[in-house]
């Protein structure tokens, strides 16, 4: 019950940081409802590989969570400066896209190819480490898509309305 209270006061946390950094109440919101998703991919993973849920694992989604919200946080804050300079919100979404593609692609990638050959080794704290690799691995690819196309669809239908 701790651990819940806690986890709903970090995040509240979050939002109200992030709602004062973009000086608005719905974009945090679009970033936030990602979450969910990520740790599904995480999990989902997880499972297909026979892992646990423990502690590493849970330190795993915790790692990709901050990627993939450091991810989203740049490419709406791209898109508002965009919207700043007097670019109508279709050419600010494509080109905050184009800016942000291959930053985003980059982290991604860098960090599954860096995590993978934890899936495959033996030995003396594997059992350890692979709950932690799997966890990032599944949440940080489903979380590259999220960012890349699910954030700046949501930040188009929330702005027009």
């Amino acid at each position: 019950m701790q651990l819940i209270i806690v986890l709903i006061v970090a995040l509240l946390l979050l939002y109200f940081i992030m709602a004062a950094q973009f000086e608005s109440l719905w974009q945090p919101i679009i970033i936030l409802l990602e979450i969910p998703i990520d740790i599904g991919g995480a999990l989902l993973l997880l499972w297909l590989f026979g892992g646990t849920i423990n502690v590493m694992a849970a330190i795993g989604i915790v790692v990709m969570s901050g990627v993939i919200i450091n991810d989203s946080i740049l490419k709406i804050h791209t898109i508002n400066l965009l919207r700043k300079k007097g670019r109508s919100m279709e050419e600010a979404i494509k080109e905050g896209g184009k800016l942000r593609l291959k930053p985003i692609l980059m982290t991604s990638l860098t960090t599954i190819l860096a995590l993978t050959p934890f899936l495959f080794i033996s030995g003396l704290g594997a059992e350890l480490q692979k709950p932690l690799a799997l966890t990032v691995i599944g949440g940080m690819l489903i979380g590259t898509f999220i960012s890349l196309y699910f954030i700046p669809l949501m930040y188009y239908q929330l702005s027009r309305k």
